[in-house]
């Protein structure tokens, strides 16, 4: 059965509602569709009932997108509000994004709308049942205050008062483990004091699993240390905003937790501990370009260069890279940074130089099951795939890579397959898109920024490209400023994915993304 979908269309042209109408319903949806054109007709359906979702032109004979959003904002509504349009430019789609709509997508491009519509709708659903929570959270919390002043001024009823407090101590129980949220909480010695069924959901672990056990004896968190660092931040009172931290499940699968943490405090106002609270975000990281453990992925790609540019970013990133390829080895190791961890292989059949040699499908399969037992983090990008295909049979090289990718998802390895999609049918492209996933896109449309922090960006990059360490006291030096607008710079950057971090001892390192090179060279040609 169709999800029905109660949509407010702004639009002038009938053709491309349907087209819309027809997109929506490709997805599942059933959507229930009224068209409006101008504003006095959109405040008339606002008045006459609830929407799920606005879908808005831009640009219109007697109305526009940005008038749109204007009463949109004016109303104080919080559904989703996508831009729909075939005149938009990249100046214009940031204005729109900045005046309150959730995403923008072209016309002919609608095969974003359905994957924006279900995204948004559930950033909806969360919203509101967060609302819901800190408002039930809110008014449990007045019980509690009512009940203990019952307690102190009513001496002869106090029996009666605390078995009220219990009850609304139970009623907040009953929220903290209601609320999608993942809700985690320890006390002043690190020890777990609060794991509720979201969170035994998520990663797999019980609740009599890990109480009173602290943060470094749960096999849940991949860098403890750094759950510990937030604790510490939190207890003396430095600002922690949110933290993205991987966690293993007892099934042994990786996902990635956004995190908020906030101090406890008693009675007397003193600290008892830290509350987290957080989602699990692996889809969306994964849609927007983080690269998870356990997966292969495709890259359909004549060129080498940019799949080898998200090989070397990984490398610095603490992987054990393996590079099996036809190319000249010479022109690899050009590309690789020195001392980086890479092992390189070559197909063929005869020998050169001191590189081991792959020659069949079966020796292929054996040296990446041995390399994968004996890395820790492996990273492998299998290049030359028209040898494989050509010296022996798609049939043959299919077969071996049904093989490698369960030995990458066993290994949570990482797994790059790199090559010229002329080589094959349309037909062996899907078989092949069946198996992998696509490296989600690098979009960079819609950056903008100050040329202070393009500076720094473009410093970080020429640094990476001496393979110098970059920690933050280097960019301070460097471009003169106070640690506090070096750091807040530097979170612009990693936010928009235009670079990442990484903490080697005390020290915090900073290194460019694929992605911010892209900024960079599109910057460079413009």
């Amino acid at each position: 059965m169709k999800n029905k979908l109660r949509v407010l269309l702004i639009e002038d042209s009938e053709d491309d509602a349907l087209l819309i109408k027809r997109e929506l319903e490709k997805s599942g949806f059933d959507p229930q569709i009224e068209r409006v054109e101008t504003e006095e007709a959109m405040r008339a359906a606002l008045k006459k009932k609830s929407w799920d979702l606005i879908i808005s032109d831009y640009v219109l004979p007697r109305f526009s997108g940005l008038e749109a959003l204007q009463l949109y904002k004016k109303e104080q509504l919080d559904l989703p509000f996508i831009v729909v349009s075939g005149k938009i430019g990249e100046d214009t789609a940031v204005e729109a994004m900045r005046a309150g709509a959730a995403d923008y997508i072209m016309k002919n491009n609608l095969g974003r709308l359905s994957p924006a519509v279900k995204r948004e709708l559930q950033d909806y659903k969360i919203r509101q049942d967060r609302t819901k929570v800190k408002q039930e959270l809110k008014e449990s919390l007045v019980e509690l205050e009512k009940a203990n002043s019952e307690l102190q001024n009513e001496i002869s009823v106090r029996k009666k008062a605390e078995e009220e407090a219990i009850d609304a101590k139970q009623h907040f129980q009953n929220i903290i483990e209601s609320t999608h949220d993942l809700i985690i909480s320890v006390d002043k010695n690190n020890r777990v004091s609060t794991w509720n069924t979201s969170t035994e959901d998520v990663t797999g672990y019980k609740r009599k699993d890990v109480l009173n056990r602290t943060i470094t004896k749960i096999p849940v968190f991949k860098d403890p240390q750094r759950i510990l660092d937030v604790i510490k931040q939190v207890s003396e009172e430095k600002k922690s905003g949110y933290e993205d931290i991987v966690i293993i499940t007892q099934n042994n699968a990786k996902k990635i937790i956004r995190l908020k943490a906030a101090a406890l405090k008693g009675k007397s106002n003193q600290k008892i501990g830290v509350l987290f609270m957080g989602q699990d975000i692996t889809k969306d990281m994964e849609i927007h370009g983080k690269l998870i453990d356990g997966k292969s992925y495709v890259f359909p790609d004549k060129n080498i260069e940019s799949t080898m540019n998200l090989f070397v970013d990984l490398i610095r990133s603490d992987y054990t890279g393996l590079c099996i390829t036809r190319f000249n080895p010479e022109i690899i190791n050009s590309m690789i940074p020195s001392r980086s961890k890479v092992n390189l292989v070559l197909l063929g059949q005869e020998k050169s130089g001191d590189y081991p040699i792959i020659s069949d499908t079966k020796s292929l399969i054996q040296y990446i099951k041995e390399f994968t037992r004996k890395q820790e983090k492996p990273l492998i990008l299998l290049d030359g795939v028209h040898y494989l295909i050509t010296k022996f049979s798609f049939k043959e090289f299919l077969d071996a890579l049904y093989e490698i990718n369960e030995i990458v998802a066993k290994n949570h390895c990482l797994l790059f397959l790199r090559f010229d999609p002329a080589i094959v049918t349309e037909q062996q492209m899907a078989i092949i898109d069946n198996e992998l996933d696509r490296v989600p896109s690098q979009k960079i449309e819609g950056i903008v920024l100050e040329d202070s922090v393009y500076n720094m960006l473009k410093f970080i990059y020429e640094q990476n490209q001496n393979n110098a360490l970059i920690p933050y006291k280097k960019v301070m030096a460097y471009f003169k400023i106070a640690y506090s607008t070096a750091a807040k710079r530097l979170d612009e950057l990693e936010g928009k994915g235009l670079i990442f971090t990484k903490r080697r001892g005390k020290l915090r390192t900073v290194y460019i993304s694929d992605k911010g090179k892209t900024l960079l060279h599109k910057r460079e040609i413009a």
